[in-house]
């Protein structure tokens, strides 16, 4: 086969493929969190982690 595209649909670009908003000039919401609380759910996931590795190594 020397052309893998050969026989597929050929599509414009749609322009408003994947947009969200509602409007035009919305904006995507944004969660704010103090500063450091990234570390807490950084750290049970991390911890839930290594639990799962642990426990299917051992039992």
């Amino acid at each position: 086969m020397s052309d893998a595209t050969h026989g597929l649909p050929i599509h414009t670009p749609d322009p408003e493929f994947g947009r969200a908003y509602q409007r035009p000039g919305e904006v995507m919401p944004q969660l704010r969190i103090s500063r450091g609380w990234w570390l807490l759910p950084m750290l049970a996931g991390g911890v839930a982690g290594w639990a799962m590795i642990l426990r299917a190594i051992f039992f």
